[in-house]
């Protein structure tokens, strides 16, 4: 376990839009569930939360939700896909406004916690997301942004933390993703 002991507070937002198929859904879900296999998660290590957007945004589970990884596993097992639009800058909004507040789990900034998001969208957001990201970052949330199939590269680039070969990964399809595992395994550790 190569994350030990890392203090992390980490929310992973994932894009549950229609044009996400339900046999991606569940790539994503097998996605995160390979993340947490490595993370430490405890009170006062990983903290993980967990939101997903189409249309509205779904709070499934905040950072103080459960306080061991097998409840994070069923959890992520359980969420069901919403198959709506695509409001990708709502979902950072509310990701800084309340998945990141102390009150859902995130500690105080003064204890220099790192705040990740990693989002997962295959597409183009119905809503603006740059300025809403650039916000994000500015708070101090490092954003790593996975793109999957024909996605924007531009709208990527303004939703990942810089540098952005190092925070931006596109993947052809969401059979690929995985693929991506040992690189985060690498990053989050």
């Amino acid at each position: 376990n190569t994350c030990n002991n890392k203090r992390l507070d980490l929310v992973f937002i994932i894009d549950s839009s229609r044009s996400v198929r339900p046999y991606d859904f569940e790539k994503v879900k097998e996605f995160i569930l390979t993340i947490l296999q490595f993370l430490d998660i405890s009170p006062d290590a990983t903290r993980v939360g967990l939101i997903q957007y189409g249309s509205t945004v779904k709070h499934e589970f905040s950072l103080k939700t459960f306080r061991r990884k097998q409840e994070i596993e069923r959890a992520v097992r359980r969420m069901m896909h919403l198959a709506t639009g695509t409001m990708t800058g709502l979902a950072i909004q509310y990701a800084v406004n309340i998945a990141f507040s102390e009150s859902e789990g995130a500690r105080p900034l003064n204890q220099n916690v790192p705040r990740i998001i990693m989002i997962v969208t295959d597409g183009r957001p119905q809503d603006p997301v740059g300025e809403i990201a650039a916000k994000a970052r500015n708070s101090g949330i490092l954003i790593f942004a996975i793109g999957v199939g024909r996605v924007d590269m531009n709208t990527l680039k303004s939703i990942g933390s810089e540098p952005h070969e190092e925070h931006i990964f596109l993947v052809a399809n969401f059979s690929q993703i995985e693929t991506l595992t040992s690189v985060f395994q690498t990053k989050l550790c």
